[in-house]
């Protein structure tokens, strides 16, 4: 009888562990949570990437997000960047005139030069390498942004995103997958 109750309450213990795993990314990304935690992550040609911003010199916030007025309304900016000491790369999200949650395609010419004039676009960014590399989603690399909670009562947005980003100069390519952000703005 006792080891019944041994085997039986070990059981409850191995399942409830189990339970616990599941809910945890096994690439290591954070949750797609909605409470403005200011986490994000994705999977970067099939590699886990992580905001982080650490050098010699400081650290700053990785995650940054903003919502601003514009001559058409407001427009959402927001990115992750990874910077230390071996890289300086960052992810960034344009979307003009939001109002409100839903999907946003990313499938427009783009120029980070004509700030709000432009259409919803993404953009990686490798800085460290001079001059630095700029990737952009357009009509042959697109993607889609979708904004599960915008609040701007409590300054959150959270969503998720899945692009592809193309360099105009080398037709290179990289492949963002599996993305989710939960930021305060």
């Amino acid at each position: 009888m006792k080891t019944h109750l041994t085997l039986l309450l070990a059981l409850g213990i191995l399942s409830i562990s189990a339970c616990k795993k599941d809910k945890n990314d096994p690439n290591g990304l954070p949750p797609a949570t909605q409470e403005g935690k200011n986490t994000a992550g994705f999977l970067l040609d099939g590699q886990p990437w992580l905001p982080e911003w650490k050098t010699n010199l400081s650290v700053n916030s990785p995650v940054d997000a903003s919502w601003q007025r514009t001559v058409k309304g407001r427009s959402l900016r927001f990115g992750f960047t990874r910077q230390n000491d071996s890289e300086s790369n960052h992810l960034d999200f344009f979307v003009p005139h939001i109002r409100q949650t839903g999907t946003f395609e990313l499938n427009q010419p783009a120029s980070p030069t004509l700030g709000d004039r432009n259409p919803a676009y993404g953009i990686y960014v490798m800085a460290k390498e001079v001059p630095d590399r700029l990737f952009l989603t357009s009509p042959t690399a697109t993607g889609t942004l979708t904004v599960t909670r915008f609040d701007t009562v409590a300054h959150i947005v959270s969503g998720t995103f899945e692009l592809t980003v193309q360099e105009g100069k080398s037709q290179e390519t990289h492949s963002v997958t599996e993305g989710r952000f939960d930021l305060r703005f």
